[in-house]
């Protein structure tokens, strides 16, 4: 490769480089006000999530690798319909390639633990097993796998399929980013999934207007929608709101607002 081939090449390298963030510590609250037939309920989500290395961004701010690889623990609370539910978690990727994990939620009367154990085969390609015990319920086990199609650039195509060992449930998902130029870029999800025999369907796009404007948009098969949008004010501080309601029932509403905060 002759000169004036490298230093373009150099150059473009360099550029996305300065282009991208990186961030450890996640964090967001939401309040979702949700109406049915008169009836009215507020609730509240809290979450956070930190990671033992930094994440860098695809460009938008909010977009990251399709696999992660970074251990982390994450926790959350949420006060949903006078009841509080409390989550905590955590994953650590070791250095011969095995993955642990291990969560734990937990509401009044009613606690769940979930241990998982998987392997990165490659930067692309991960395998998981995961065996969840309920309060006063039986083990259950899910089996999944994740792949990663590397395209142009920071372009990509994933995919997630996932399988319970009697073969009753089973999802497959998956998601496609790209960067459309002039700092605009699309991400396009698509889940189907079976639970002995009733399936479901979903779909969700987002686009970007800049790395730090969004709107997005989401359908179902049980004709469920959500319309979204999503600004950050600077690299750290992110506003998102939110309405959803269902075309059959437009008694049900629920309005949305949160804010975002990375570091």
């Amino acid at each position: 490769m002759t000169l004036k081939y490298v230093l373009p090449v150099i150059a473009l390298t360099a550029s996305a480089a300065l282009s991208a963030e990186e961030y450890q510590v996640f964090t967001s609250l939401t309040a979702d006000h949700v109406r049915v037939s008169g009836d009215n309920e507020t609730n509240w989500h809290l979450n956070g999530t930190y990671f033992f290395d930094k994440k860098q961004t695809l460009g938008p701010l909010d977009q990251f690798e399709y696999i992660n690889k970074v251990s982390n623990v994450n926790a959350g609370f949420n006060r949903s319909y006078d009841r509080n539910f409390w989550n905590v978690g955590g994953e650590y990727f070791a250095d011969n390639k095995l993955v642990f994990s291990a969560a734990h939620s937990r509401t009044s009367g009613f606690y769940s633990n979930k241990v998982g154990i998987g392997y990165l085969i490659s930067d692309d390609i991960i395998v998981r097993a995961e065996a969840s015990k309920p309060k006063d319920g039986s083990t259950s086990y899910l089996f999944s796998g994740s792949y990663n199609h590397q395209l142009q650039g920071s372009d990509y195509v994933g995919f997630t399929a996932s399988v319970d060992d009697e073969f009753d449930f089973f999802t497959l998902s998956s998601k496609y980013f790209a960067a459309l130029g002039e700092d605009r870029y699309i991400a396009v999800g698509v889940s189907l999934a079976d639970n002995d025999g009733s399936s479901s369907w979903g779909a969700a796009a987002d686009y970007y207007f800049s790395k730090m404007t969004s709107v997005g948009v989401s359908y179902n098969k049980a004709d469920d929608y959500s319309l979204n949008a999503k600004h950050f004010f600077n690299r750290n501080w992110a506003l998102v709101a939110g309405f959803g309601s269902n075309t059959d029932s437009s008694d049900t509403k629920v309005y949305s607002l949160g804010v975002n905060g990375q570091f």
